[in-house]
């Protein structure tokens, strides 16, 4: 019995020394801070150098240990004092000479400043346009801005810093496009802008919207003498800097051009051949003189050829050996005169962006709904029109995934990759939308209280085309492939 006791008491001395050293661990802590607050996880940047500090129990008189998991990205003294040498992620650990036990770490993450040092050539992979680091982690971001009036385009690609404008509109679209470049293009300057042809509806808008642009880097247009805001354009940031080159001259390799710019090492832009642009000593050039061109960054691509007619289409089809892309603008708005099915058929995109507002009428400026002013409320008419539809849902991967998006329902859209084959879609509330008629016996009802027309159709920012009330209005099911009017609209009797 004695010697049972004797171990009882044994036991129990050493769950008192256990619970004192656990007790002890607890009271004598460590905790990595940085400017007087606690952190686990840091953002620096490449040549950033700062000081680490430790938040520790008084008791504690000891020499302390700092050691960095890859001190070739990160280097840390003895004192706390932390250089950062190149992009890639380490972890801080400080411990206690004499009690390892009592230690803490905090994960940093080091990238390179997002900064432009220059501009080069653009002729290379080693010479891009964007000299720097761009934000090299960065997604491609393109958007289908919507326009105000009957029917217009604006594209804004950003890559990071890298800034692209392609066309801007009427004269009043200008006004918005402008906001999107002071909400996005934070240094002020544009890297490349585009204009595919002379039509009001690309490029009145050009000056509003350039209106706080100090800089741009490169500039390609159709070509000719230019007219209007075109020239106005050249002639302001060619001194300044800028390269300008026509289509004309890209395709033919003329006066400096070429038909491959790099933006960075891996985001560039071939512009096509599409044997119909206009020569010097000409002033404009109508839709079938629009340019045509592929984007790349890594395995993303997109293709916009601005009003291109589906003439000019077949004679680029026998220039060009065209690949599959990611993301197609339907051309001049989605009109039946443009987006031929062996165009389609042969870039087989995986989406498919409509670059139109609902149409309003002609020579009428945008307003605001008004009683009265209820031309195409429903959205029934206008672009897109059928034909291109028919044409769009029959190309392979559209006839699968149904990708369609249209700015009349979906507002200002963005198509993000990360350098994929692949996309992901964000619209926005549109700025004009359109109503649902049918609800009111096709007759528009004016709601003096709202100051607006009611049963207007919300909450489609992110649908595909097919998923709207349009799309049902303008009876665009028909295009559907059969498997699809199956699933979505099983009572559909054509």
């Amino acid at each position: 019995m004695k010697k049972f006791i004797g171990i009882l008491t044994i036991c129990f001395l050493l769950l008192l020394t256990s619970c004192s050293q656990n007790s002890s661990t607890q009271i004598n802590s460590i905790e990595i801070i940085k400017d007087e607050v606690l952190i686990e996880e840091l953002e620096v940047l490449v040549n950033d150098e700062f000081t680490l500090n430790t938040q520790i129990n008084d008791n504690l008189k000891t020499t302390l240990v700092w050691e960095s998991s890859n001190p070739n990205i990160i280097l840390v003294d003895n004192n706390g004092n932390v250089k950062v040498l190149n992009k890639g992620q380490a972890v801080i650990t400080v411990s206690v000479k004499d009690a390892p036990y009592l230690n803490d770490s905090v994960f940093i993450n080091a990238s390179t400043k997002v900064e432009q040092i220059g501009v080069g050539s653009g002729l290379s992979k080693d010479d891009p346009i964007f000299l720097g680091n761009e934000g090299e982690d960065e997604p491609i971001e393109v958007y289908f801005i919507e326009m105000q009036h009957i029917y217009a385009d604006s594209i804004f690609i950003k890559k990071g810093n890298v800034e692209v404008l392609i066309d801007a509109g009427f004269e009043y679209d200008g006004n918005y496009v402008n906001k999107v470049l002071t909400q996005y293009c934070a240094d002020d300057r544009l890297d490349l802008f585009m204009v595919s042809h002379s039509d009001g509806d690309h490029v009145d808008g050009i000056a509003n919207a350039l209106s706080t642009v100090d800089d741009i880097s490169l500039m390609i247009d159709y070509g000719g003498q230019g007219t209007g805001n075109v020239l106005a354009t050249r002639n302001k940031y060619i001194p300044k800097g800028m390269i300008y080159h026509s289509a004309y001259d890209c395709i033919n390799h003329l006066n400096g051009a070429t038909d491959v710019y790099y933006l960075t090492e891996d985001f560039y832009f071939e512009v096509l051949n599409t044997g119909n642009y206009i020569t010097s000593e000409k002033t404009s050039a109508s839709n079938p003189h629009s340019l045509a061109v592929i984007f790349y960054y890594k395995n993303f691509s997109f293709f916009t050829a601005g009003d291109i007619t589906t003439a000019t289409e077949a004679q680029l089809l026998k220039n060009e050996d065209l690949p599959e892309v990611t993301l197609y603008k339907a051309s001049h708005h989605g009109s039946h005169g443009s987006n031929s099915q062996e165009l389609l058929d042969t870039l087989n995109p995986k989406a498919v962006a409509i670059s139109a507002a609902r149409a309003n009428q002609y020579q009428v400026a945008p307003t605001g709904p008004q009683e009265g002013k209820t031309y195409n409320l429903n959205g029934a008419s206008g672009h897109p029109a059928a034909a291109a539809i028919e044409r769009i849902y029959k190309a392979p991967n559209i006839s699968q995934n149904l990708n369609v998006y249209w700015n009349a329902v979906n507002g200002t859209m963005k198509f993000t990759s990360y350098g994929k084959n692949d996309f992901t879609f964000t619209g926005s509330t549109t700025m004009k939308g359109y109503y649902d008629l049918s609800i009111t016996g096709g007759v528009a009802v004016w709601n003096k209280e709202l100051q607006d027309f009611e049963n207007k159709v919300t909450g489609e920012e992110n649908f595909k085309l097919h998923e709207t009330k349009v799309f049902q209005f303008r009876n665009y099911i028909q295009y559907l492939p059969n498997w699809a009017k199956e699933e979505y609209f099983p009572e559909y009797n054509g």
